[in-house]
């Protein structure tokens, strides 16, 4: 029997929200997905606690998308724990631009956020993970199967991982480990593909998700970012701005610098939420005979029976009928599981209404927000959710 338990901590905004899957006789399984706030001091000491009643390995670090504040602590939490798998979205040269133009037009360019945009796939493995993981956007044809090169099934330590579609090898840096097959330490898996971790018919599902690519749109704007900085972009053979990421870095270090990035940003269409990736998590069973209880640290909001499901979004942009109904199809067979639905982007409306929170009838709606704003969560996702909403705060 397994038991699991997740956690979403209270971090006001950003996120940081943690899983665990344990049973006995096995070692537990553990994955975090984000790990960041806007007030990363108070985020660090945080995180710095929790590290240390925490000392197991992290299974897998899922990465919605890379927003300072949904990865201000990758740095603290990479240099002190055992990470052995990540995930993050298929982002292009434009999303990963956007990211930059938008941190460094608020003053809060980082290095950490430098060299994710550089190279994510470098940045995670020389800080010790032994996979990274790019999570396509699911309308590009993948071969299905369940064997092949890079997995799809293999063991970790007891616990079988088993891919619904095969993943596919990326160029690594060459310094880069390689697997014991000699398969490469960087893939690509199609956004159509789940993720199970099971031993003796039971475990835990995921699914992932991400919009489509707008894999056309980004030459214009690299190029004026170019002209401007001086930077250039080498092939990696994977996601990443190369030496561009440092040319911006360097050119935002003046205010002249920052406000023509600034006016960079406003003149491109788009946003840096776009390649926010979604993930549903669920146990499986053969034969699901399991109880569940959702609580707060003041009350108990329900307990039932059945398949729970936690859907974690991000910053996911959820609020036009297109972007919607890619959504929905994605997760059509789980919705009516969910319990927990967390907003994206803090339960702003412009990133979903309604008809989002329609989709997951049984789920206690959380927004991750500061304990003083007075933006988040949006009027109308408040109006639309009543008495569902529960906001996470410091």
């Amino acid at each position: 029997m397994i038991d699991v338990r997740w956690l979403q901590h209270p971090v006001g905004h950003g996120g940081f929200h943690t899983g665990r899957m344990s049973s006995p006789g096995y070692l537990p399984f553990n994955w975090i997905f984000d790990c960041g706030a806007k007030r990363t001091a108070k985020f660090d000491q945080y995180l710095h606690g929790w590290m240390n009643r925490h000392p197991e390995k992290i299974d897998w670090l899922f990465i919605s998308h890379f927003d300072i504040d949904h990865v201000s602590g990758l740095e603290r939490l990479m240099s002190k724990a055992v990470v052995v798998d990540v995930m993050v979205p298929y982002i292009n040269e434009r999303e990963l631009a956007m990211q930059l133009l938008y941190e460094a037009g608020r003053d809060k360019l980082s290095r950490t956020l430098v060299e994710l945009a550089a190279d994510p796939a470098a940045y995670f493995l020389s800080r010790g993970a032994e996979r990274v993981t790019f999570l396509n956007d699911g309308f590009t044809e993948e071969p299905e199967g369940t064997e092949g090169p890079d997995g799809p099934s293999r063991k970790d330590g007891q616990w079988d991982i088993k891919y619904s579609r095969l993943p596919r090898g990326l160029k690594s840096p060459r310094w880069a480990k390689t697997g014991l097959k000699g398969e490469s330490a960087v893939r690509v898996i199609d956004g159509r593909c789940t993720i199970s971790i099971v031993h003796a018919g039971e475990g835990i599902r995921f699914k992932p998700y991400r919009s489509r690519l707008d894999a056309d749109e980004h030459c214009s704007l690299i190029e004026i970012i170019r002209g401007s900085t001086g930077g250039i972009i080498a092939s990696l053979g994977r996601p990443g701005l190369g030496d561009l990421a440092y040319a911006v870095a360097t050119f935002a270090r003046t205010p002249e610098g920052r406000r023509k990035l600034r006016d960079i940003f406003k003149a491109a269409v788009g946003s840096s939420n776009r390649s926010s990736m979604s993930l549903l998590s669920i146990p499986v069973s053969n034969a699901y005979r399991g109880r569940w209880l959702i609580t707060s640290p003041s009350e108990q909001f329900c307990s039932g029976n059945g398949e729970p499901a936690w859907l974690n979004t991000g910053d996911a942009e959820i609020l036009t009928r297109s972007d919607l109904n890619d959504w929905q199809n994605c997760y059509s067979n789980d919705l009516s599981a969910v319990q927990v639905l967390s907003l994206p982007h803090h339960g702003s409306d412009l990133n979903s209404d309604a008809a989002l929170q329609k989709l997951c009838r049984n789920a206690v709606l959380t927004a991750h927000v500061k304990s003083t704003s007075t933006k988040h969560p949006g009027c109308c996702v408040k109006h639309a959710a009543g008495g569902r909403l529960a906001s996470v705060t410091e």
